[in-house]
Protein backbone atom coordinates (compact mmCIF):
# COMPACT_ATOMS: atom_id res chain seq x y z
CA UNK A 1 0.00 0.00 0.00
CA UNK A 2 1.22 3.32 -0.85
CA UNK A 3 2.36 5.40 1.85
CA UNK A 4 1.61 8.91 -0.29
CA UNK A 5 -1.92 10.10 0.01
CA UNK A 6 -4.40 10.04 -2.67
CA UNK A 7 -5.26 12.92 -4.65
CA UNK A 8 -8.69 13.92 -4.37
CA UNK A 9 -10.76 15.94 -6.67
CA UNK A 10 -12.46 19.07 -5.04
CA UNK A 11 -16.38 19.93 -6.55
CA UNK A 12 -17.51 23.70 -6.87
CA UNK A 13 -20.28 24.76 -4.63
CA UNK A 14 -23.17 23.30 -6.60
CA UNK A 15 -21.19 19.56 -6.77
CA UNK A 16 -19.67 20.39 -10.60
CA UNK A 17 -16.31 19.51 -11.05
CA UNK A 18 -13.65 21.80 -11.17
CA UNK A 19 -9.48 21.22 -11.73
CA UNK A 20 -8.66 21.82 -8.05
CA UNK A 21 -7.41 18.99 -5.75
CA UNK A 22 -6.54 17.96 -2.24
CA UNK A 23 -3.57 15.98 -1.62
CA UNK A 24 -3.32 15.51 2.17
CA UNK A 25 -2.97 18.66 3.50
CA UNK A 26 -2.35 20.84 0.86
CA UNK A 27 -4.72 22.11 -1.92
CA UNK A 28 -3.70 21.71 -5.57
CA UNK A 29 -5.05 24.14 -8.63
CA UNK A 30 -3.73 25.36 -11.67
CA UNK A 31 -1.68 28.49 -11.75
CA UNK A 32 -2.46 31.23 -13.75
CA UNK A 33 -0.75 35.02 -14.53
CA UNK A 34 -2.34 36.41 -11.17
CA UNK A 35 -1.13 33.27 -8.44
CA UNK A 36 2.52 35.62 -7.40
CA UNK A 37 0.59 38.90 -6.76
CA UNK A 38 -2.30 36.25 -4.75
CA UNK A 39 0.67 34.35 -2.92
CA UNK A 40 1.89 37.75 -1.77
CA UNK A 41 -1.30 38.54 -0.41
CA UNK A 42 -1.59 35.17 1.47
CA UNK A 43 2.29 35.50 3.04
CA UNK A 44 1.27 39.40 3.92
CA UNK A 45 -1.82 38.01 5.34
CA UNK A 46 0.22 35.04 7.20
CA UNK A 47 2.50 37.07 8.99
CA UNK A 48 0.26 40.18 10.28
CA UNK A 49 -1.98 36.80 11.66
CA UNK A 50 -4.50 36.19 10.16
CA UNK A 51 -5.96 32.73 10.53
CA UNK A 52 -8.75 32.88 8.68
CA UNK A 53 -6.83 32.39 5.29
CA UNK A 54 -4.76 29.75 4.03
CA UNK A 55 -0.81 29.33 4.00
CA UNK A 56 1.55 29.33 0.74
CA UNK A 57 3.64 25.97 0.86
CA UNK A 58 6.90 26.47 0.46
CA UNK A 59 7.52 28.41 -2.43
CA UNK A 60 4.07 27.81 -3.95
CA UNK A 61 4.13 25.96 -6.85
CA UNK A 62 4.22 21.96 -7.28
CA UNK A 63 6.31 22.40 -10.29
CA UNK A 64 3.71 21.14 -12.94
CA UNK A 65 1.85 24.05 -13.10
CA UNK A 66 -0.26 24.32 -9.93
CA UNK A 67 -0.12 26.50 -6.95
CA UNK A 68 0.09 24.90 -3.54
CA UNK A 69 -1.39 26.30 -0.63
CA UNK A 70 -2.14 24.45 2.96
CA UNK A 71 -6.10 22.78 2.79
CA UNK A 72 -8.31 23.97 5.65
CA UNK A 73 -10.13 21.28 7.50
CA UNK A 74 -14.12 21.56 8.18
CA UNK A 75 -17.36 21.93 6.08
CA UNK A 76 -19.70 24.09 4.87
CA UNK A 77 -23.42 25.61 6.15
CA UNK A 78 -24.25 26.04 2.31
CA UNK A 79 -26.55 26.06 0.94
CA UNK A 80 -28.57 26.27 4.08
CA UNK A 81 -28.77 29.65 7.21
CA UNK A 82 -25.70 30.42 9.38
CA UNK A 83 -27.11 30.66 12.91
CA UNK A 84 -27.45 34.23 13.96
CA UNK A 85 -23.94 33.84 15.53
CA UNK A 86 -22.61 31.93 12.43
CA UNK A 87 -23.73 35.55 10.11
CA UNK A 88 -22.14 37.75 12.61
CA UNK A 89 -19.12 36.16 12.71
CA UNK A 90 -19.08 36.23 9.04
CA UNK A 91 -19.38 39.91 9.44
CA UNK A 92 -16.62 39.99 11.72
CA UNK A 93 -13.95 37.76 9.86
CA UNK A 94 -14.48 39.82 6.95
CA UNK A 95 -13.56 43.01 9.13
CA UNK A 96 -10.21 41.31 10.62
CA UNK A 97 -9.61 40.48 6.63
CA UNK A 98 -9.73 44.32 5.70
CA UNK A 99 -8.38 45.50 8.68
CA UNK A 100 -5.19 42.48 7.62
CA UNK A 101 -5.46 44.26 4.35
CA UNK A 102 -4.98 47.46 4.63
CA UNK A 103 -0.75 47.17 5.21
CA UNK A 104 -0.41 45.17 1.95
CA UNK A 105 1.55 46.63 -0.89
CA UNK A 106 1.09 44.78 -3.98
CA UNK A 107 4.21 43.82 -5.97
CA UNK A 108 5.33 46.26 -8.81
CA UNK A 109 4.27 43.83 -11.17
CA UNK A 110 1.55 42.06 -9.50
CA UNK A 111 -1.43 40.97 -12.25
CA UNK A 112 -4.90 40.31 -10.94
CA UNK A 113 -7.88 37.83 -11.92
CA UNK A 114 -10.05 39.71 -14.78
CA UNK A 115 -13.00 39.82 -12.24
CA UNK A 116 -16.09 42.04 -12.88
CA UNK A 117 -15.60 43.90 -9.28
CA UNK A 118 -12.42 44.39 -9.98
CA UNK A 119 -11.29 48.46 -9.09
CA UNK A 120 -8.83 50.69 -10.23
CA UNK A 121 -10.26 53.92 -7.85
CA UNK A 122 -7.38 55.55 -5.30
CA UNK A 123 -9.32 54.08 -2.30
CA UNK A 124 -9.73 50.69 -3.53
CA UNK A 125 -8.48 48.14 -1.32
CA UNK A 126 -7.22 44.56 -1.75
CA UNK A 127 -9.50 41.71 -1.37
CA UNK A 128 -10.49 38.12 -1.65
CA UNK A 129 -13.70 39.08 -4.08
CA UNK A 130 -15.84 36.54 -3.98
CA UNK A 131 -17.17 35.82 -0.58
CA UNK A 132 -20.16 33.45 -0.92
CA UNK A 133 -20.92 31.04 1.86
CA UNK A 134 -19.11 28.30 -0.44
CA UNK A 135 -16.11 29.88 0.61
CA UNK A 136 -15.75 29.83 3.79
CA UNK A 137 -15.27 27.02 5.94
CA UNK A 138 -16.70 26.06 9.42
CA UNK A 139 -16.41 24.68 12.03
CA UNK A 140 -18.95 23.89 14.31
CA UNK A 141 -21.19 26.11 12.33
CA UNK A 142 -19.19 28.76 13.12
CA UNK A 143 -16.98 30.59 10.06
CA UNK A 144 -12.99 30.04 10.46
CA UNK A 145 -11.59 30.91 7.15
CA UNK A 146 -11.76 31.90 3.47
CA UNK A 147 -10.80 29.89 0.60
CA UNK A 148 -9.95 29.96 -3.40
CA UNK A 149 -8.16 32.95 -3.44
CA UNK A 150 -7.86 33.13 -7.18
CA UNK A 151 -10.21 35.95 -8.06
CA UNK A 152 -8.56 38.14 -5.12
CA UNK A 153 -7.71 41.70 -6.09
CA UNK A 154 -8.43 45.09 -5.93
CA UNK A 155 -12.37 46.41 -5.44
CA UNK A 156 -14.28 48.84 -3.24
CA UNK A 157 -14.79 48.01 -0.01
CA UNK A 158 -18.51 48.84 0.20
CA UNK A 159 -19.43 46.56 -2.94
CA UNK A 160 -17.15 43.69 -1.07
CA UNK A 161 -19.49 44.37 1.99
CA UNK A 162 -22.80 44.05 -0.04
CA UNK A 163 -21.94 41.19 -2.18
CA UNK A 164 -21.02 39.28 1.20
CA UNK A 165 -23.85 40.20 3.02
CA UNK A 166 -26.53 39.64 0.36
CA UNK A 167 -25.11 35.85 -0.18
CA UNK A 168 -24.71 35.23 3.64
CA UNK A 169 -27.76 36.53 4.79
CA UNK A 170 -28.77 34.11 1.96
CA UNK A 171 -31.88 36.98 0.34
CA UNK A 172 -32.87 34.77 -2.24
CA UNK A 173 -36.56 34.51 -3.87
CA UNK A 174 -39.20 32.58 -1.96
CA UNK A 175 -39.15 29.68 -3.59
CA UNK A 176 -35.20 29.45 -3.49
CA UNK A 177 -35.33 29.90 0.14
CA UNK A 178 -38.10 27.10 0.77
CA UNK A 179 -36.09 25.02 -1.51
CA UNK A 180 -32.87 25.44 1.05
CA UNK A 181 -34.72 25.66 3.89
CA UNK A 182 -34.10 28.98 4.85
CA UNK A 183 -35.79 31.43 7.63
CA UNK A 184 -38.68 34.03 6.04
CA UNK A 185 -37.77 37.68 5.07
CA UNK A 186 -38.02 39.17 8.32
CA UNK A 187 -35.53 36.93 9.99
CA UNK A 188 -33.18 36.94 6.81
CA UNK A 189 -33.13 41.00 7.48
CA UNK A 190 -32.05 40.46 10.69
CA UNK A 191 -29.31 37.94 9.56
CA UNK A 192 -28.53 40.80 7.48
CA UNK A 193 -28.33 43.19 10.07
CA UNK A 194 -26.57 41.10 12.48
CA UNK A 195 -23.54 40.61 9.41
CA UNK A 196 -23.27 44.40 9.47
CA UNK A 197 -22.97 44.37 13.19
CA UNK A 198 -20.30 41.66 13.02
CA UNK A 199 -18.25 43.93 10.78
CA UNK A 200 -18.66 46.99 12.66
CA UNK A 201 -20.04 49.02 9.19
CA UNK A 202 -21.04 52.68 10.01
CA UNK A 203 -24.61 53.88 10.02
CA UNK A 204 -23.71 56.65 7.01
CA UNK A 205 -22.40 53.64 5.29
CA UNK A 206 -25.40 51.11 5.71
CA UNK A 207 -28.43 53.95 4.32
CA UNK A 208 -26.67 53.05 0.47
CA UNK A 209 -26.31 49.33 1.25
CA UNK A 210 -29.37 47.62 0.07
CA UNK A 211 -29.29 49.77 -3.16
CA UNK A 212 -25.57 48.24 -3.81
CA UNK A 213 -26.44 44.87 -2.96
CA UNK A 214 -28.89 44.89 -5.70
CA UNK A 215 -26.84 46.22 -7.74
CA UNK A 216 -24.21 44.05 -6.79
CA UNK A 217 -26.62 40.81 -7.81
CA UNK A 218 -27.55 42.56 -11.19
CA UNK A 219 -23.83 42.99 -12.00
CA UNK A 220 -22.67 39.37 -10.93
CA UNK A 221 -25.50 37.92 -12.99
CA UNK A 222 -24.71 39.59 -16.54
CA UNK A 223 -20.92 38.51 -14.94
CA UNK A 224 -22.05 34.98 -14.87
CA UNK A 225 -23.72 34.90 -18.33
CA UNK A 226 -20.86 36.38 -20.37
CA UNK A 227 -18.59 33.88 -18.43
CA UNK A 228 -20.38 30.98 -18.76
CA UNK A 229 -21.43 31.90 -21.98
CA UNK A 230 -25.34 31.76 -22.33
CA UNK A 231 -26.62 32.30 -25.86
CA UNK A 232 -29.67 32.05 -27.43
CA UNK A 233 -28.92 28.06 -27.96
CA UNK A 234 -27.84 27.41 -24.32
CA UNK A 235 -29.86 24.42 -22.94
CA UNK A 236 -27.55 23.22 -20.20
CA UNK A 237 -29.72 23.86 -16.88
CA UNK A 238 -27.63 24.69 -14.65
CA UNK A 239 -25.58 28.01 -16.38
CA UNK A 240 -29.39 28.86 -16.83
CA UNK A 241 -29.98 28.61 -13.08
CA UNK A 242 -26.94 30.36 -12.02
CA UNK A 243 -28.61 33.04 -13.48
CA UNK A 244 -31.86 32.84 -12.74
CA UNK A 245 -31.12 32.38 -9.10
CA UNK A 246 -29.60 35.79 -9.20
CA UNK A 247 -31.43 37.78 -11.27
CA UNK A 248 -34.64 36.51 -8.98
CA UNK A 249 -32.74 37.70 -5.93
CA UNK A 250 -32.34 41.03 -7.25
CA UNK A 251 -35.84 41.40 -7.70
CA UNK A 252 -36.29 40.07 -4.30
CA UNK A 253 -34.34 42.79 -2.69
CA UNK A 254 -36.42 45.24 -4.43
CA UNK A 255 -39.71 43.85 -3.18
CA UNK A 256 -38.27 44.26 0.08
CA UNK A 257 -36.42 47.08 0.17
CA UNK A 258 -38.31 48.83 2.73
CA UNK A 259 -37.90 45.65 5.20
CA UNK A 260 -34.00 45.54 4.28
CA UNK A 261 -33.64 49.06 4.73
CA UNK A 262 -35.22 49.21 7.93
CA UNK A 263 -33.39 46.49 9.48
CA UNK A 264 -29.98 47.80 9.09
CA UNK A 265 -30.91 51.17 9.74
Amino acid sequence: MSAHPPFEPLNGPEGQPTPVLRHGDTVLRPAGPWTPAVHALLVHLENVGFAGSPRVVGDGYDGRGHEVVTYIDGDFVHPHAWSDEGVWRVGRLLRDLHDATAGFRPPPDATWHPWPFHSDAPDAIISHRDLGPWNIVARDGLPVAFIDWPTAGPTDRLDEIAGAAWLNAQLHDDDVAERQNLPDAAARAGQLRRFLDGYGLAAGERRTLVTRMIEYAVRDCAAEAVAVPVTPESTDPAPLWALAWRARSAAWMLRHRPLLERAIT
